[in-house]
């Protein structure tokens, strides 16, 4: 029960009401076959309102070779604004946050009490 609430908490914390600010997820879609026309439609971009905390890497992070100057972890949450659940991110999806548009390079499952909170994102800006 207690690990539960924990969870729930933590979404609290990431949402609009917590900490978090907007955070829109960018994931390319496959269109579908259309027999009739002998095309693939419907591909693009879909967007999914989230929200975040931005978290700036330590100095001593950069020794990691992945991490570049001027990348930061986005905590993002797995509830959207509309408290449906947010699609897992992959790399090569876009965020736009804060007024800016970044790159997922990297992302991890965030768990607390292993139970999962959210995603752990390395985004870089370009």
């Amino acid at each position: 029960m207690i690990h539960k609430n924990l969870q729930a908490m933590t979404i609290r914390q990431l949402g609009l009401k917590g900490n978090g600010i907007p955070a829109i997820l960018h994931k390319e879609t496959e269109g579908v076959y259309n027999p009739n026309t002998g095309m693939v439609e419907g591909d693009g971009l879909v967007d999914y309102a989230g929200s975040g905390i931005r978290v700036n890497y330590k100095s001593f992070d950069y020794r990691d070779l992945t991490i570049v100057h001027g990348d930061f972890r986005l905590y993002l949450s797995p509830q959207l604004q509309d408290g449906s659940p947010c699609p897992t991110p992959e790399i090569g999806d876009t965020v736009s946050f804060d007024d800016d548009l970044y790159k997922v390079v990297n992302f991890e499952t965030w768990k607390a009490a292993n139970l999962e909170c959210g995603w752990k994102i390395q985004v870089r800006k370009g």
